[in-house]
């Protein structure tokens, strides 16, 4: 289900209405109460899968799906912030399908064993939205750095955002290296 969020400072949600219209009421979005415990517990399961989900307790990860749940209705979610592009879920799917392929997770990874500081998850999001810079592509640990904001967006926010530039940044043609080999003059082509 993709995510349609209204763009920071706007009054209205009319440019991220559906073709149809306008969005339906939050009254008709809410799921039966069978249906929500599904949801949560479904959500819940999920987000235990990620290691630095061992840092929380069982109120913060409680929370955490209720932010994740409060986010995914575009009447409750909050707003896309100026220079920024919100995954929707699909995205989000899509990127943990591809990169669990050819990502190897490291220790730094995993929160630290035994007694976890305070503030160590606020620290590694403010450590991922760093390398979250569009130079930083190339970096060969970009991909793990990008499932790691991933995860902490999603127990922290609820939602994952990314900086535009991030996204849109192009890869620099390669650059042909010589090796010190020199082609013999009398070699065809």
């Amino acid at each position: 289900m993709a995510v349609k969020r209204k763009a920071a400072g706007s009054d209205s949600g009319d440019e991220d209405a559906p073709e149809g219209g306008e969005f339906p009421s939050p009254v008709d979005m809410l799921p039966s109460p069978v249906d929500l415990a599904t949801l949560r517990e479904r959500i819940k399961s999920d987000l235990l899968t990620f290691q630095e989900a061992a840092v929380l307790d069982a109120s913060q990860l409680d929370d955490a799906v209720d932010r994740v749940i409060r986010e995914s209705n575009p009447s409750t979610g909050t707003p896309t912030a100026q220079g920024m592009v919100c995954f929707d879920d699909e995205c989000i799917r899509e990127t943990f399908h591809c990169d669990k392929w050819f990502v190897t997770s490291t220790a730094e990874d995993h929160p630290p064993a035994g007694v976890v500081p305070p503030g160590w998850l606020e620290e590694r999001q403010r450590m991922l939205d760093g390398e979250m810079k569009p130079e930083k592509r190339v970096d060969p640990d970009n991909s793990r750095f990008l499932l790691a904001k991933i995860r902490i967006d999603l127990l922290t926010k609820g939602f994952v955002e990314l900086p535009k530039p991030y996204l849109d940044y192009t890869f620099p043609p390669p650059t042909r290296r010589s090796f010190g080999y020199t082609r013999p003059s009398n070699c065809d082509g």
